[in-house]
């Protein structure tokens, strides 16, 4: 099930994040914004560029990631894949991790509330034995997606 399209209330923050760095809410960057709340995983550049439609160029489309992650809208990650995937910023999305296949390098977005559930623990008890205070935190796990591993046999 895809996620919903962002919520006025999500527009209204990138609104503000982006005039922080002095940026404005344009049409395409409310385009990419759309296409990455819809999305259920994360997403490459060249997936992008195909699901916003031939109406923002490939240069543009750079422009746009680019301000974006330098408004702390979108995060990137790097799976060893050669190349990045983006994703709206956990603040505002929903909290999640990433399976990613190192067969096929499927990514998909994983939510867990007992997993959760876990890491605040573990996050509590970090801070009880170092008094590291843990901002944030992200989980990937490696492995085969069902298809990959059905295929290895």
């Amino acid at each position: 099930m895809a996620p919903a399209p962002a919520s006025p209330n999500v527009h209204e923050e990138i609104d503000r994040r982006l005039a922080r760095v002095g940026q404005r809410w344009t049409r395409g960057r409310r385009a990419v914004v759309d296409v990455m709340a819809k999305s259920s995983a994360p997403v490459s550049v060249p997936e992008l560029h195909t699901l916003v439609g031939p109406g923002i160029p490939l240069s543009t489309l750079y422009r746009i990631i680019s301000d974006l992650l330098a408004a702390n809208v979108l995060i990137k990650l790097e799976f060893a894949e050669g190349f990045a995937r983006f994703e709206l910023d956990d603040t505002l999305s929903k909290h999640h991790h990433h399976l990613v296949c190192t067969g096929c390098g499927t990514v998909i977005d994983l939510e867990l509330a007992d997993l959760e559930t876990v890491l605040d623990g573990t996050t509590a008890l970090i801070r009880k034995r170092t008094g590291f205070k843990v901002a944030s935190h992200r989980l990937d796990f490696f492995g085969l997606c069902s298809s990959c591993a059905k295929a290895a046999g």
